[in-house]
């Protein structure tokens, strides 16, 4: 947090800064509500590692206000909780309510399959007890595709899971990609006309990545890049978010000045915008 010094000329200069209404922070800001009544959460042996589906979904949410920290203001609401999903799907969202200026997703509900089919090499969820580190994962790996003659980050994953995390598909990946939907990769949000011919996203800022064609496929709204978070997952790896993700959505809701920093490298990690060209 930043702190301004300066010097009041008097206890009454003081009091009434105090009393000032303060200035409300830009950028995204996701409310999240959980409903028990959806439906009760996987059986022990489904989910393993301990941690509260509750306590992941802030952190996925505090992953994406990171990246859209800056910006006009966007708040979010996102209810959330278990129930059985048709087709074996991890997790499912569905928007509600759109509005405001430019015109976002401002609600949604995020379920979680409660009763999945646990198909070979897949021994059910990892609900990590502190989602905030990445402690039960021994490689970090990151990739780049070439799009438009530009380098550009489509992976930064997690991998060589070990413990209650080995063979188990991250509740935090779901969370984080499930939220994703929320912010643009929705069929029923009506920037999905910034989908040019149903097929690219082109990002207009920052500076380095405008123009870029970034394929997604309408159907699934995934991107077309099996490392990218907005893609399906593999058991044993935690994906976190990526620049070509914060480009495609900063363009479906038309949220400029994305921070598209590694976090793993901290807040004084290299920013991928400031990369040479």
């Amino acid at each position: 947090m930043k702190t301004n010094r300066f010097v009041q000329p008097g206890l009454l200069a003081c009091l009434l800064a105090l009393a000032a209404p303060r200035p409300a922070v830009a950028g995204l800001h996701i409310h999240l509500t959980y409903n028990p009544f959806l439906g009760s959460p996987p059986a022990p042996g489904i989910m393993a590692g301990g941690g509260d589906i509750q306590d992941i979904m802030q952190a996925a949410a505090e992953a994406w206000e990171r990246v859209f920290e800056q910006g006009s203001d966007w708040d979010l609401t996102v209810e959330f909780g278990w129930t059985p999903l048709r087709n074996n799907l991890y997790g499912q969202e569905a928007m509600g309510a759109q509005g405001g200026d430019p015109v976002r997703i401002q609600t949604t509900l995020i379920l979680f399959n409660n009763d999945p089919i646990l198909t070979e090499g897949v021994e059910g969820y990892f609900a990590d007890p502190t989602p905030r580190d990445n402690s039960k994962y021994q490689r970090y790996t990151t990739f780049e595709e070439t799009v438009d003659k530009k380098k550009v980050n489509y992976g930064r994953v997690f991998s060589e899971a070990t413990g209650d995390a080995a063979h188990r598909i991250d509740l935090l990946t779901i969370a984080t990609h499930e939220i994703g939907h929320a912010l643009g990769l929705d069929q029923a949000y009506v920037g999905q006309t910034r989908i040019d011919s149903g097929i690219w996203v082109v990002p207009t800022s920052p500076p380095k990545y405008r123009g870029l064609h970034l394929t997604i496929n309408l159907g699934t709204q995934h991107i077309e890049s099996p490392t990218c978070l907005m893609s399906p997952s593999n058991p044993g790896e935690r994906k976190l978010i990526t620049v070509a993700d914060a480009l495609v959505l900063s363009r479906l809701s038309l949220i400029d000045r994305p921070n598209l920093k590694d976090p793993t490298k901290g807040p004084q990690g290299q920013d991928e915008d400031q990369d040479s060209d």
